[in-house]
Protein backbone atom coordinates (compact mmCIF):
# COMPACT_ATOMS: atom_id res chain seq x y z
CA UNK A 1 0.00 0.00 0.00
CA UNK A 2 1.01 3.34 -0.87
CA UNK A 3 1.78 6.04 1.92
CA UNK A 4 -0.67 8.36 -0.10
CA UNK A 5 -3.20 5.20 0.38
CA UNK A 6 -2.56 5.19 3.93
CA UNK A 7 -3.06 9.14 5.23
CA UNK A 8 -6.23 10.35 5.10
CA UNK A 9 -7.69 6.86 6.20
CA UNK A 10 -10.48 6.78 8.74
CA UNK A 11 -8.97 4.79 12.39
CA UNK A 12 -11.96 2.90 14.06
CA UNK A 13 -12.08 0.83 17.19
CA UNK A 14 -12.79 -2.69 17.06
CA UNK A 15 -16.42 -2.00 17.76
CA UNK A 16 -16.19 1.08 15.07
CA UNK A 17 -16.16 4.32 17.02
CA UNK A 18 -14.19 6.48 14.93
CA UNK A 19 -10.99 7.75 16.48
CA UNK A 20 -9.79 9.79 14.14
CA UNK A 21 -8.10 9.92 10.08
CA UNK A 22 -4.27 9.17 9.92
CA UNK A 23 -2.01 12.38 8.79
CA UNK A 24 1.31 10.46 8.51
CA UNK A 25 3.56 7.11 9.64
CA UNK A 26 7.05 6.71 11.02
CA UNK A 27 9.24 4.43 9.16
CA UNK A 28 12.05 2.11 10.98
CA UNK A 29 14.57 3.03 7.97
CA UNK A 30 16.93 0.05 9.04
CA UNK A 31 13.53 -2.65 9.03
CA UNK A 32 11.65 -1.30 6.05
CA UNK A 33 8.17 -0.77 7.70
CA UNK A 34 6.02 1.38 9.34
CA UNK A 35 6.20 1.25 13.31
CA UNK A 36 3.80 4.48 14.29
CA UNK A 37 1.13 5.87 12.42
CA UNK A 38 -0.02 9.79 13.35
CA UNK A 39 -3.77 10.81 13.95
CA UNK A 40 -6.24 13.39 13.84
CA UNK A 41 -8.22 12.68 16.82
CA UNK A 42 -11.56 12.94 15.82
CA UNK A 43 -13.29 15.52 18.51
CA UNK A 44 -15.81 13.22 19.93
CA UNK A 45 -12.76 10.68 21.08
CA UNK A 46 -11.09 13.25 22.74
CA UNK A 47 -12.09 12.79 25.74
CA UNK A 48 -12.74 8.89 25.69
CA UNK A 49 -9.14 8.55 24.99
CA UNK A 50 -7.81 11.01 28.22
CA UNK A 51 -6.35 13.78 25.65
CA UNK A 52 -6.82 17.37 26.20
CA UNK A 53 -8.16 19.56 23.56
CA UNK A 54 -5.26 22.33 23.02
CA UNK A 55 -7.09 26.42 23.24
CA UNK A 56 -6.19 26.42 18.94
CA UNK A 57 -5.79 23.02 16.82
CA UNK A 58 -6.62 19.48 17.25
CA UNK A 59 -5.95 16.73 19.16
CA UNK A 60 -2.48 15.02 17.00
CA UNK A 61 -2.11 11.41 19.10
CA UNK A 62 0.37 8.83 17.78
CA UNK A 63 -0.39 4.57 18.03
CA UNK A 64 2.21 1.53 17.32
CA UNK A 65 1.68 -0.30 14.39
CA UNK A 66 0.59 -3.76 16.83
CA UNK A 67 -2.82 -2.42 17.35
CA UNK A 68 -3.79 -2.57 14.07
CA UNK A 69 -6.25 -5.43 12.95
CA UNK A 70 -7.24 -4.94 9.80
CA UNK A 71 -6.73 -2.35 6.54
CA UNK A 72 -8.78 -1.90 3.67
CA UNK A 73 -10.87 1.38 3.31
CA UNK A 74 -10.36 1.95 7.25
CA UNK A 75 -7.55 1.20 10.05
CA UNK A 76 -9.68 -1.18 12.19
CA UNK A 77 -7.70 -1.35 15.54
CA UNK A 78 -7.54 -4.68 17.47
CA UNK A 79 -9.09 -2.77 21.15
CA UNK A 80 -12.12 -0.91 22.31
CA UNK A 81 -11.42 3.33 22.56
CA UNK A 82 -10.92 2.20 26.38
CA UNK A 83 -8.20 -0.36 26.24
CA UNK A 84 -6.71 1.61 23.59
CA UNK A 85 -6.94 4.76 25.71
CA UNK A 86 -3.66 3.89 27.75
CA UNK A 87 -1.57 3.25 24.60
CA UNK A 88 -2.64 6.14 22.26
CA UNK A 89 -0.62 8.85 23.22
CA UNK A 90 -1.11 12.93 22.31
CA UNK A 91 1.55 14.43 20.18
CA UNK A 92 2.49 17.90 19.73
Amino acid sequence: MKYEEIVGKKVIDKKARLLGKVNGVEVDAKAMKITYFYLDVDKDAVNDLGLKKPMMGSVKAVFPTEMVDAMSDSIILNGTISELKNIIRATS
